[in-house]
């Protein structure tokens, strides 16, 4: 049987993860799944602006996604998944775990921006009307380390092996679309 591919698409906040997601994800029609969309329907679900969020629902979206995975690469599904897997031992064990349970072709893209930009971004976002309201961005940023972080404008890659693709969002023309999209086909069709 083929391995299914399994593209993961990293990178701190703001450096445009999902939107580089949702595009792929609908060129080569595979389906999708981003963490912070999984966190997002949790959070409605809950209740938790009234509620308050349980304590464990930032985890909880990781097991969802890794159990949305397993299901279709199960079954030989390829997919696309988006999310800023900002703790690279624990994230590269848990992807490690479930290519032993499901053995897939890992193809990651890691999103780097120019620190600078990557504040700035993030700073719009967090103040914009369209962020989610479950997002705790302010309490995030306000932690010197996070600032930081995006300062640097750079994540390590997943310790999975496969291809590793690096790209710089900074502007929209800052990568090649299309040799990436090009680079996805050819591992592809060599699964």
């Amino acid at each position: 049987m083929v391995k299914p591919l399994l593209i993961i698409v990293n990178g701190l906040p703001g450096t445009g993860k999902t939107t580089l997601a949702r595009r792929l994800a609908a060129d080569v029609r595979f389906p999708l799944f981003s963490r912070d969309g999984i966190y997002e329907t949790l959070y409605d679900a809950l209740e938790c602006q009234s509620n308050g969020c349980p304590p464990l629902i930032g985890s909880s979206t990781f097991t969802l996604l890794y159990s949305y995975a397993s299901s279709l690469l199960t079954v030989g599904q390829s997919l696309v998944i988006e999310g800023f897997f900002g703790r690279p031992e624990l994230r590269s064990a848990e992807f490690l775990q479930l290519k032993l349970a499901c053995d897939f072709q890992p193809f990651q893209i890691v999103c780097k921006t120019d620190g600078e930009v990557l504040l700035e971004r993030f700073l719009m976002r967090m103040n914009s009307v369209e962020r989610h309201i479950g997002h705790q961005d302010l309490e995030w940023i306000e932690q010197e380390q996070n600032k930081e972080r995006l300062l640097q404008g750079h994540l390590m890659p997943l310790a999975l092996g496969g291809t590793v693709v690096e790209i710089d969002t900074t502007t929209p023309h800052s990568f090649d679309y299309a040799e990436l999209l090009q680079q996805v086909r050819a591992v592809q069709i060599n699964t």
